[in-house]
């Protein structure tokens, strides 16, 4: 069993796709893990001359009143992928317990699979737009209400293909033979699951990013926490259209679609691997 786990890591890193997005993702991740340690300037700091376009001095130039671009984008990636990262583990985890309950235990399958259609019938962004205006956003409050409103895609997913691995002869074995219900969806539907669950982990990611911009963008979201979108949202509000800074809005926005298209090609070709296995 270790040697074909081992067959089929071997077979995911083997795909280009999968390395590609890998590396997109761990290029962002150092970025964001870099903040920690060095930034050039103080983000939220006047540290130059206002719209000073890209040199050596400030990479991606200054905004309206001085701040250093490259320093905030560098310091609104911790924001915008703790946002992806947390709302997708809440989402998945929901979703994923939901899926696998609705499917091996048909008394609660109808119950939860209608909770799951009302909860996918809401409009999420005008409703997250709505719940923001009643309360103070954070980072964790907007990945809280994120995750809340998009994990029933998961969930039917992995109900779906939970009934299928449910009547193969291998789990049916597992019954017969009397082992217990939590070894089997805990060991059994969880591990064969596994490249699934992340493969939707990776789309839930995606859409929690485009989503808390989306809100940023608005100006209903997290603006304290300086995401991507807050700098896009910012940059607009400062006309840096008008003003033709165009190296204020094009990192964030290159970044938001480029990380996005990362966390897609590792999504997909996780997918891909677990529809041929």
């Amino acid at each position: 069993m270790k040697l074909k786990r081992n067959q089929i890591i071997v077979t995911v890193l083997k795909r280009k796709d999968i390395k590609v997005g890998l590396g997109i993702i761990t290029f962002f991740l150092i970025v964001a893990l870099t903040s920690f340690i060095y930034m050039p300037y103080n983000p939220l700091a006047s540290t130059g001359p206002d719209y000073a376009p890209p040199s050596l001095s400030h990479l991606f130039g200054t905004t309206n009143i001085g701040q250093d671009v490259f320093s905030q984008w560098m310091y609104g990636a911790r924001a915008t992928l703790l946002v992806g990262f947390l709302t997708a583990l809440i989402s998945t985890i929901i979703g994923t317990i939901t899926g696998i309950i609705a499917a091996y235990f048909r008394l609660f399958d109808e119950p939860l699979m209608r909770i799951t259609d009302a909860v996918l019938a809401l409009p999420t962004l005008p409703l997250l737009i709505v719940i923001a205006a009643f309360i103070k956003p954070s980072i964790y409050y907007v990945s809280l209400l994120i995750a809340l409103l998009s994990w029933p895609a998961t969930a039917r997913v992995i109900r779906s293909n939970t009934l299928v691995l449910k009547s193969s002869p291998y789990i049916e074995v597992a019954l017969l033979s009397g082992t217990p219900w939590y070894k089997i969806l805990f060991k059994d539907f969880v591990k064969h699951l596994l490249p699934l669950i992340l493969a939707y982990s990776m789309f839930a990611v995606i859409g929690a990013i485009l989503t808390e911009a989306s809100l940023d963008f608005i100006g209903v979201g997290p603006l304290t926490d300086y995401s991507w979108g807050a700098m896009i949202s910012f940059a607009f509000q400062n006309n840096a259209i008008y003003n033709g800074a165009w190296w204020w809005l094009i990192p964030p926005g290159l970044s938001i679609a480029i990380l996005s298209t990362g966390f897609a090609l590792v999504g997909y070709g996780l997918e891909d691997t677990f529809r041929k296995r």
